[in-house]
């Protein structure tokens, strides 16, 4: 009579441990920052975090549910603006260099960035996913907002979009698109050239064009 084989575990997969759910979102980041939402598949993210896909689906449901864990487990813009207070910067720092700087920290930090490329490669290709882009947007610019002197600014929900627009711009063009010369420059070089264009879209002294000619007329 032949003796049972021994069971033998699979090559290259790893058992539900306590690191395994860490693991999975890791790998998901990844493969949603490199790829984006569309090309990235739940036999990929098990494959780079070296576990089973049933593994994936247990944790997660789905893709869409392993992309929001991902990315809400990482970072968030809206919180870290909650939590600070503008005198937090040097003194002498306005609160635009503040603001850009503190956002910007994000796509500079590697980890993070990381979880910054896949919501906005997502939220750009994907409609499934454009709503997390967007929500994280609005969270962040509210929550700045909020902590700032220019809320009591006029017009300041309109500058504000408007100053999220030249960050969000400008962090696309340099972290994601690589764009010559943004991409080269050092950070601090890199903020003193963003610096004085947020502060003119922040400045209440400047007024839409379109309201002055009506004015005029």
């Amino acid at each position: 009579m032949k003796k049972p084989r021994p069971h033998r575990a699979r090559s290259g997969r790893r058992p539900g441990d306590s690191g395994t759910r860490e693991q999975i979102l890791e790998s998901a980041l990844h493969l949603f920052s490199d790829r984006g939402y569309a090309r990235t598949t739940i036999r990929a993210i098990a494959e780079g975090a070296q576990v089973d896909p049933a593994l994936v689906h247990h944790f997660f449901g789905n893709k869409e549910g392993v992309f929001e864990a991902a990315i809400n487990s990482t970072f968030s813009v809206s919180s870290r603006f909650e939590t600070m207070v503008t005198t937090e910067a040097e003194p002498g720092t306005s609160e635009a260099a503040w603001l850009a700087r503190t956002y910007l920290s994000f796509w500079e930090d590697e980890h993070s960035r990381s979880a910054m490329t896949a919501i906005y490669r997502a939220g750009l290709a994907d409609a499934s996913t454009s709503n997390a882009l967007r929500s994280r947007v609005e969270d962040s610019t509210k929550a700045w907002a909020e902590r700032s002197g220019y809320r009591d600014q006029p017009d300041s929900e309109t500058r504000a979009a408007l100053a999220s627009g030249h960050l969000v711009g400008l962090a696309l063009l340099r972290y994601v698109l690589k764009i010559h010369p943004l991409a080269d420059m050092e950070f601090e070089e890199f903020l003193s050239w963003v610096v004085p264009a947020l502060e003119m879209r922040l400045s209440p002294s400047l007024e839409p064009r379109v309201r002055q000619s009506a004015e005029r007329e």
